[in-house]
């Protein structure tokens, strides 16, 4: 009889292992660490829409992670083109950590290319805010070739390699948004191509003029030192007033390109076609930002009346829009939602788009 049983006990052990199952170890289901959240954006103006942080830092300066780390958060969080711009003269990790200033770049890239992300190779210029500020050189060949003891000659390096300097949080650790007189040189110099709007948890509408102003690309980057999940509830209030809870992602800068390359990104930029985004918040010119809501959200009559006519408002993105209707109510309209507002027969849909910024005080108006 015990040998029947010990048979039969073998046998069932060899079929289960058959059936690709062990009985000794049992794999757990797929963690949540490996599923993307899609940032879903139609073409805008028939340019495709890549969702960019071109401002954040690993252990190989000031940050708290491997640059691995920083390629799969980004990935997860939706975004398609990624900036590691780890400080040339600020080192805090150098005892324990070796490497010349390409480093992180070189490590990040075989996992970038595993997961389909670009990665930009970058670097951060940096000096005393408030004085001379902080600036990255993107698009760059060698972050080697840049350094130098005069910030100018710095910056000038950077642009030898034909790189795109962006002006970094000219915001941060000071009281209001200042040109300082370096700052005004590299603009006198040509050598300022964008400036971030956004940094972090910090917004600057005076900034979002200047932009307007000098015809500069609007940028919106996390600059993220620590872990973006931390920092950032993926679900949570909107845009202040409105009712109920919507995704808010990272702050991310939205490039309209033309296809997902290096070559088409960096022309998008120094065409300035680029919408900065916060908090389900926009920043760019009254152009893109109209573009933007005209591709995600459609407006179709539904019902003429005599007196009063109906119209269905169908949003097909991951972002919810705050509008006023013809100087009246305000409406919002979540994510991948349909709503309706009713306005007099005599006038056409006019809507003031107040969760789109394209000057420190104005918003976009749409006309259908």
């Amino acid at each position: 009889m015990k040998r029947v049983l010990l048979s039969f006990v073998m046998a069932l052990m060899c079929c289960t292992w058959a059936m690709g199952q062990n009985v000794n170890k049992i794999y757990m289901p797929q963690s949540i660490g490996d599923v993307r959240q899609e940032v879903v954006i139609p073409d805008v103006a028939g340019y495709k829409v890549l969702k960019c942080d071109f401002h954040i830092h690993t252990v190989f300066s000031d940050g708290d992670v491997w640059p691995t780390y920083r390629v799969t958060e980004a990935w997860k969080d939706g975004l398609d083109v990624i900036s590691i711009t780890d400080h040339i003269e600020y080192l805090p990790h150098k005892k324990y950590i070796s490497g010349d200033f390409n480093t992180p770049y070189e490590i990040a890239k075989p996992t970038a290319d595993k997961f389909g992300l670009m990665l930009v190779r970058g670097t951060e210029i940096t000096r005393k805010q408030g004085v001379i500020g902080h600036f990255n050189a993107l698009f760059i060949e060698d972050a080697n070739l840049i350094p130098d003891d005069d910030p100018f000659v710095a910056i000038q390096n950077a642009r030898k390699q034909d790189a795109f300097i962006l002006f970094n949080h000219p915001g941060w650790a000071v009281d209001t948004c200042l040109v300082t007189e370096f700052q005004q040189r590299l603009f006198d110099a040509d050598l300022i191509d964008g400036i971030e709007v956004v940094n972090h948890m910090e917004y600057y509408p005076r900034v979002v003029s200047w932009c307007i102003d000098k015809n500069l690309p609007m940028f919106a980057n996390s600059d993220e030192h620590g872990i973006i999940s931390e920092d950032y509830a993926t679900v949570g209030y909107g845009t202040e007033g409105l009712d109920g809870r919507f995704v808010r992602f990272r702050p991310m800068t939205l490039v309209l390109a033309q296809e997902k390359s290096q070559e088409a990104v960096k022309e998008a930029l120094l065409e300035g076609r680029t919408i900065a985004y916060t908090d389900n918040k926009f920043m760019s010119t009254e152009e893109y930002l109209v573009a933007l809501f005209d591709a995600c959200v459609e407006v179709q009559m539904s019902l003429q009346g005599d007196k009063k006519n109906t119209y269905i408002c169908t949003n097909k993105s991951s972002f919810p829009f705050v509008f006023e209707v013809n100087g009246g109510g305000q409406k919002t309209l979540p994510p991948f939602s349909t709503i309706t507002f009713s306005i007099p027969s005599r006038m056409a849909p006019v809507l003031t788009i107040l969760n789109m910024w394209c000057y420190e005080d104005r918003h976009p108006v749409v006309r259908r």
